[in-house]
């Protein structure tokens, strides 16, 4: 048996994403279709378990590895906690053991007392034996709330003004290189990653969303100081600059300098929207303008309306069902759809999400049980995204309720718009920029304003009075051809081609 280390014969391309490969649509398909086409295409994402693993995905094989360890870099943030609160531990879960160690002495001591005929003898009398416990305990009782405080007052400061000026002086310092010091996560993967995209001897390193692209860029330049020829393309999924993340503008800087740093060693630049491809050139100044790729479904022989989504929730044809699929979070706004069940009583809504029991479907739950709804929130788990299309396709309109304000947002074409329109479904999506001209533009839907639960059961009352209006568009073949993952690949292909022939 071939091992898959060993040449083909055909041009080898790898892959690269900072996920476990698992829920990542576009990688998957990506990886599949590059293969079919006659690459002969490794894929390495992260792994979860401690040991490599190794699998095919189509005739494309996939690598997961366990992402090394590489020295903290402490935030001025850091610092500033562990001086007003000198005795915290290094995190919440070792405060948790040591709390469970203050019951179990706490307990001997009540043993003592209690239990004489369990007593363990000692050196100390018990009196003392008990005043060292309680002082001990007192102590560690101290370390611990000083934990607990401690990343409550870092957690109220993580957008904060200290945050901002470390980024601003790292800057100063060090340019674009300053994410070294602000967050060397991306050094993980190149440490993990590199001894394998060194074996491989691709001729092609294709890296997947912005963690990837200094990976993918290192590895290109170590490859070339060895005289080999290897490309790289830089496969863009959100605009950097326009994300929201928790960790606060520290984090959000770090990630900004790292991608600027390595932009521009990428030989082609794909992207996902083109708007988002507008926003490329300008905010690097690009001569030339990424190609753009969709993230639309695979091609489906047919969109037969059962069994699916409709079977699923145990509804007749003539229930109207609204249907919902993708991560559940709150700048979704999954909290306006369901609220639209208090406002349309023979509305139902399927949600087909990441994850059921999150304290954010906790409370989608609770919305619906408060509106007397709770029989109308149909929740299920996802769905594999080639039987996506036919599985939503029995449902009467499809909704993208998504926040708008964040870059991302209005320039975004997301993978559940195209899966709606392949589903051959009218279509409701908030008013973010990209997605309601294109639902405009093809009048299959409408839009509503964003977060407004009147105007979204508005918006669903028009689709479901005159379906057929909203669903005409769909007789046109060119339509669904052009938004299949097939007819998006080509341009991969295209690209490859360019790149190394």
């Amino acid at each position: 048996m071939r091992s898959t280390m060993e040449p083909t014969g055909r041009p080898r391309v790898v892959m690269l994403v900072d996920n476990t490969v698992d829920g990542d649509s576009r990688v998957q398909k990506a990886a599949r279709a590059m293969a079919d086409y006659g690459w002969d295409v490794h894929l390495i994402g992260r792994s979860t378990t401690p040991a490599p693993e190794e699998y095919a995905l189509g005739a494309a094989t996939v690598h997961r590895l366990p992402l090394e360890a590489v020295p903290a870099r402490k935030s001025l943030l850091d610092r500033a906690m562990r001086l007003r609160f000198p005795l915290m531990y290094k995190n919440n879960g070792l405060a948790d053991v040591v709390q469970r160690d203050v019951g179990i002495s706490k307990t001997e001591e009540v043993q003592r007392s209690f239990a004489p005929g369990a007593r363990a003898r000692g050196v100390l009398p018990r009196p003392m034996r008990d005043l060292a416990g309680k002082v001990r305990r007192r102590f560690l009782q101290t370390r611990v709330r000083q934990t607990r405080a401690g990343f409550r007052w870092r957690g109220r400061r993580t957008h904060g003004r200290l945050q901002t000026f470390d980024a601003a002086m790292w800057k100063a310092l060090a340019g674009n290189g300053a994410w070294r010091r602000l967050d060397p996560t991306p050094l993980r993967y190149d440490v993990t990653y590199g001894p394998l995209i060194e074996a491989l001897r691709p001729a092609l390193v294709h890296a997947h969303d912005y963690r990837m692209i200094g990976v993918g860029a290192r590895a290109v330049a170590r490859a070339r100081s060895r005289g080999e020829r290897v490309r790289l393309l830089y496969d863009a999924h959100e605009f950097v600059p326009g994300i929201t993340n928790p960790a606060g503008s520290r984090w959000l800087a770090s990630q900004t300098l790292y991608e600027r740093e390595y932009f521009k060693c990428a030989d082609a630049v794909v992207t996902v929207s083109e708007p988002l491809a507008d926003l490329l050139v300008a905010e690097h100044g690009l001569a030339e303008r990424p190609a753009v790729v969709l993230n639309t479904p695979p091609r489906t022989p047919s969109a037969a309306p059962a069994p699916g989504v409709r079977a699923a929730c145990g509804l007749p044809a003539e229930t109207p069902l609204a249907v919902y699929c993708g991560g559940a979070a709150e700048p979704r706004g999954l909290h306006t759809l369901v609220g639209t069940l208090a406002l349309l009583p023979d509305l139902h809504v399927a949600l087909v999400i990441n994850t059921l029991d999150s304290p954010y479907v906790q409370g989608l739950v609770a919305t619906a049980e408060a509106a007397g709804a709770a029989d109308r929130l149909h929740l299920m788990g996802y769905v594999p995204y080639a039987e996506l299309p036919a599985f939503l396709a029995s449902a009467d309109v499809g909704v993208h309720p998504l926040r708008r304000g964040p870059v991302n947002h209005e320039v975004a074409l997301s993978t559940k718009f195209f899966e709606f329109l392949q589903a051959r479904i009218p279509v409701v999506v908030s008013d973010v920029r990209a997605m309601s001209e294109a639902v405009a533009d093809m009048g299959i839907g409408e839009s509503f304003a964003s977060e407004d639960t009147a105007d979204l059961a508005r918006a669903l009352t028009a689709v479901l009075v005159a379906p057929e209006t909203y669903r005409k568009p769909y007789t046109d073949p060119d339509l669904l051809d052009r938004y299949t993952w097939e007819a998006q690949a080509e341009h991969y292909e295209t690209l490859y081609h360019r790149l190394l022939d």
